[in-house]
């Protein structure tokens, strides 16, 4: 491979923005083992902008409004996709096809066979898939992962509820929120969206889940043009109400409502044997603010304190894998993090398996309220249970 790797990013909308403001912090923190020689969107708008804000990091990329074509035109080493969920897998596989490895934004595929044809595809030629998975990589989320397994701060882990109900109104008519509105273009709603970030966390963190128990409602009610799919009833959750019974025995509550009228209730707290965390984060991005340790006996513990204590036990060599040149925010690293995978050839901090694990425990949650009773991550992520994912995978041809 050439000492400059060559890298395109398909899907120039949305996210992608947030993935070139990462290639850009490592190019001023003086990180230049990569070129952005591609850019690919069907909205030919949205490469004029990035080809502008490239350009002033000295880069001169080819724009395409095709991945097909783009792939045969340009010698590519590596691809970031940045795509609405329902295109992750139309993007990344004719990538995959031509051995070039792929970044793919969550969830990898819109359902669990959508990345299985993802897999299967980069299995024939040797390419990489890395998630692109932010969260975990940040500061608070490396803190506190160590507080809790290295450190045992509050022993083993018992039980948790992590509780977001408030009143959150999406703007449905622009067009980078029209596509989250319907399980055709994102899969589902917040349980999949933002809730993957969630679901990537409790895995990472406390490992396997058992079994999942969910009940949802869908009341939006509003009627919107979406893109591609063409004018639809809103048929994403808007409320749901979830257990968790993991392997070791923890169990966890996680509900969420963008329709809790009144009172709201923005509430992460994680308990074990010796005490607990009470998450910052009111969102699901679960540590990614850091927590607050309160032990058993009342201590409490800020987690200031705890990033020093953190930063400090760490060696050189471990700074600079989990923050590249100083850099702590998820996105930064993530594309760092793709860019020496490619380069050198080493598994990428999180695989296309860790993406699916996530990815198949939100989607427990979408098969329990569809099925009526629980159900076992692990039969989603065979392809076992999937009543809710099958009229996507049936209108998609997957």
């Amino acid at each position: 491979m050439a000492e400059t790797l060559k890298l395109a990013i398909v899907g120039c909308g949305g996210i992608a923005g947030a993935h070139l403001t990462g290639y850009e912090n490592l190019l001023k923190a003086g990180y230049d083992k990569f070129d952005i020689t591609a850019v690919c969107d069907t909205n030919p708008a949205n490469t004029e902008k990035f080809i502008e804000r490239l350009a002033a990091s000295g880069m001169n990329p080819t724009p395409y409004k095709q991945v097909e074509d783009m792939v045969k035109a340009e010698q590519l080493d590596a691809a970031d996709i940045c795509t609405p969920h329902a295109f992750h897998h139309t993007a990344a596989i004719p990538c995959l096809r031509k051995g070039i490895s792929v970044m793919v934004e969550k969830p990898v595929g819109i359902t669990v066979k959508a990345t299985k044809k993802m897999m299967k595809a980069a299995e024939k030629t040797g390419a990489m898939i890395a998630t692109a998975e932010q969260v975990r990589r940040c500061m608070g989320s490396r803190v506190i992962e160590w507080a809790i397994n290295k450190q045992n701060m509050i022993g083993k882990p018992r039980f948790f509820s992590m509780e977001i109900l408030h009143v959150h109104p999406f703007d449905w008519s622009s067009y980078a929120m029209a596509w989250r509105g319907f399980k055709l273009l994102t899969g589902g709603g917040q349980i999949l969206d933002g809730g993957v970030h969630f679901s990537d966390m409790m895995l990472h963190v406390f490992g396997p889940v058992e079994e999942v128990f969910c009940t949802m409602t869908c009341q939006h009610g509003a009627t919107v043009n979406a893109p591609t799919i063409g004018k639809r009833k809103i048929d994403v959750e808007d409320t749901w109400l979830a257990t968790l019974m993991f392997e070791s025995g923890l169990i966890g509550h996680w509900s969420w409502s963008c329709t809790g009228f009144g009172h709201e209730v923005e509430s992460g707290v994680y308990f074990g044997e010796k005490g607990s965390f009470k998450d910052r984060q009111k969102w699901m991005h679960a540590f990614q603010m850091g927590a607050d340790l309160k032990r058993k006996n009342g201590k409490e513990v800020s987690y200031e304190q705890l990033e020093e204590r953190y930063l400090k036990q760490l060696s050189k060599r471990a700074q600079d894998q989990l923050f590249p040149y100083g850099l702590s925010d998820g996105i930064s690293n993530e594309c760092w993090d793709f860019v020496e995978a490619v380069a050198t050839g080493r598994p990428p901090e999180v695989d296309v398996h860790a993406g699916l694990a996530a990815k198949s425990l939100s989607y427990a949650l979408y098969e329990s309220a569809t099925a009526g009773k629980p159900i076992r991550p692990a039969d989603v992520a065979s392809g076992k249970v999937r009543a809710y994912q099958k009229p996507i995978d049936e209108y998609w041809k997957i």
